[in-house]
């Protein structure tokens, strides 16, 4: 039987929130557990080399998931990309191993699916552990939302200027320009017709780009306040977050080069010049009043020369 719905999740020294995150999915032909009646459901976990026990857990408490391990790591674009050719059903559900599935979600989902063909991609409601709302539906970057990504104090992080929808906007079925991957549902036509995420980025930005040229073929992107998910948040890139912020900025520059243009990008390096001085200057001005000691200042500065040579 054709399973009507595959999860996909990548891990990476996961075993921290993997079990809770599986302990929420229906396991494997037990689908009554989320009333998705009659729908067989597949669960895929792509390991991404995990030394903390990751794919030990899985296989001694979870056997009914088809876990693929011991091929290294693929980061967040490969890991997917490889889950995904794994998959065998006509809708894909790409979900973080830091979240936890509420009852009735998947089923919300595929009915959701069902009822509007022209949904290439659907976002479900995500909130934070305590209930409250996680922005997981955003627009499009912008020179604007670069700007106040270096400036963060001059706008609200979750504000309209960093490219965030109103919370009211979550209370209601709305197309979206892009979609969080951490709980993102994709109709395998899609797939089929734009395969995947563009590994160059290795993490930050493919599933934005992936979304842009969803876009661009004509597909519309879809959120639903019907399906709600729990999303810890930065489980895997808040233990090192220069290299994170390196990282992001990379694939920021990146995403302008490839979808922008020169002139866009050009600008872009421009802001990023006039960001990294402010930040160089914050560094330095914490540094001599004692507030963060010198390794945490070389980190900083390797991070700014990696961000500027993007």
């Amino acid at each position: 039987m054709t399973p009507s719905l595959s999860i996909v999740i990548v891990t990476y020294n996961s075993a921290s929130v993997i079990r809770q995150c599986l302990a929420s999915l229906p396991g494997g032909w037990d689908v009554e557990r989320d009333d998705i009646s009659l729908h067989k459901v597949e669960t895929i976990v792509v390991d991404n080399g995990s030394t903390d026990g990751t794919p030990d857990l899985i296989r001694r408490e979870f056997p009914w998931v088809r876990l693929f391990a011991d091929h290294g790591n693929l980061l967040f674009a490969g890991g997917n990309n490889y889950g995904f050719r794994q998959a065998s059903a006509s809708l894909l559900f790409m979900l973080n191993p830091d979240t936890i599935v509420h009852p009735g979600a998947l089923k919300a989902l595929v009915e959701f699916a069902n009822a509007h063909p022209e949904a290439g991609m659907i976002a479900p409601r995500v909130v934070n552990p305590d209930g409250t709302l996680q922005h997981n539906t955003f627009r499009f970057p912008s020179l604007q939302t670069a700007f106040y990504g270096f400036f963060e104090m001059l706008a609200p992080m979750d504000s309209p200027q960093n490219g965030r929808y109103l919370p009211q906007d979550y209370e209601r079925v709305r197309e979206v320009e892009h979609i969080l991957g951490a709980a993102l549902l994709f109709r395998r036509e899609l797939y089929e017709q734009l395969p995947g995420m563009d590994e160059k980025f290795g993490i930050y930005f493919e599933e934005t780009d992936w979304c842009y040229r969803a876009r661009r073929a004509d597909w519309k992107l879809l959120y639903t306040p019907e399906a709600t998910i729990t999303h810890l948040g930065a489980h895997s890139t808040s233990k090192n977050p220069e290299k994170s912020s390196a990282q992001f900025y990379k694939s920021q520059s990146y995403f302008y080069r490839k979808n922008y243009g020169p002139l866009h990008y050009l600008a872009l390096k421009g802001l990023t010049l006039l960001g990294l001085t402010f930040w160089l200057a914050r560094t330095l001005k914490g540094w001599l009043m004692g507030k963060i000691d010198v390794e945490k200042v070389r980190l900083r500065l390797w991070s700014y020369g990696e961000i500027l040579k993007a």
